[in-house]
């Protein structure tokens, strides 16, 4: 059934679909995330993204950066209106961090390095703030 869809939507095989994943590294091609679990516990099928005019197939999106795009019909200019009006009022130095298993691995490997004794500093200093979370001096309200 999904291949026929594939195949009759996006004229690609479950084989292309797959090859086209896993180039991808089953990430968003836009966000580099996953999709948010299904039913049975793993991420939901990327969608297919492709242009409308022409129908040429583009990349495997996560559900959200596909419905992005679908709301803006494709418009880079509203894409672009849309970065300025953000960069207006939040700045443009505001960092996006995918939440991937890669970056995941990344963020868990450095905490497991925070809790290890040999990572604190020889002279003590920070102490009380590694091992709280909390700054020396500050406490939680």
């Amino acid at each position: 059934m999904r291949e026929a869809y594939l195949k009759r939507t996006y004229g690609l095989s479950e084989d292309e679909y797959n090859a086209q994943a896993r180039s991808q590294n089953y990430l968003c091609a836009v966000c580099h995330e996953q999709n948010k679990p299904g039913k049975d516990g793993e991420p939901e099928n990327l969608a297919v993204d492709h242009n409308h005019r022409t129908g040429a197939n583009r990349a495997l999106l996560c559900q959200r950066c596909n419905r992005v795009l679908g709301m803006l019909k494709d418009s880079q200019e509203l894409l672009i209106r849309l970065l300025e009006y953000l960069r207006k009022h939040d700045g443009s130095a505001i960092p996006y961090v995918p939440d991937n298993p890669e970056t995941r691995a990344a963020r868990e490997a450095a905490w497991e390095a925070s809790l290890k004794p040999e990572t604190l500093p020889a002279n003590g200093k920070n102490v009380g703030e590694i091992a709280t979370g909390m700054p020396e001096g500050l406490s939680e309200v």
